[in-house]
């Protein structure tokens, strides 16, 4: 049996983030989690990512930045990451390894799509 793609949640609300890793351990993948984009980096050293999701605007280090040192990481720079946000704005630069966005609330079902597109290049089992 295939291992479970792993996926890096990075979200500084504590809610959304427990509400997303549980959700997304049920249907199968190994989720790590980080409050931040300096954690997340913290946690791409450790781990073999397949996807990152995260929020937009946190603390310390946002979304933006988290990216933007993953391409210049040649060890990460191959991730996809997915963005999400509540206070998005379409003028915030989308740095090239974004793939995908979603606001808050966020839809599950819209997130575990793109991420069985991204993680086994097609639609989830039914």
């Amino acid at each position: 049996m295939e291992a479970p793609p792993n996926v890096l949640v990075v979200d500084d609300e504590y809610a959304s983030l427990e509400v997303l890793a549980l959700l997304l351990t049920g249907e199968g993948f190994r989720v790590f989690t980080a409050n931040n984009g300096e954690e997340a980096l913290v946690q791409l050293q450790a781990e073999t990512i397949s996807v990152v999701i995260t929020d937009y605007k946190m603390p310390k280090m946002d979304g933006s930045q988290l990216c933007l040192s993953m391409l210049a990481d040649p060890r990460f720079k191959e991730i996809p990451v997915i963005f999400t946000s509540a206070t998005y704005r379409q003028d915030v630069p989308r740095p090239s390894n974004v793939v995908a966005f979603f606001s808050k609330p966020l839809l599950f079902k819209d997130v575990l799509l793109a991420l069985h597109r991204l993680t086994k290049g097609g639609a989830p089992p039914h």
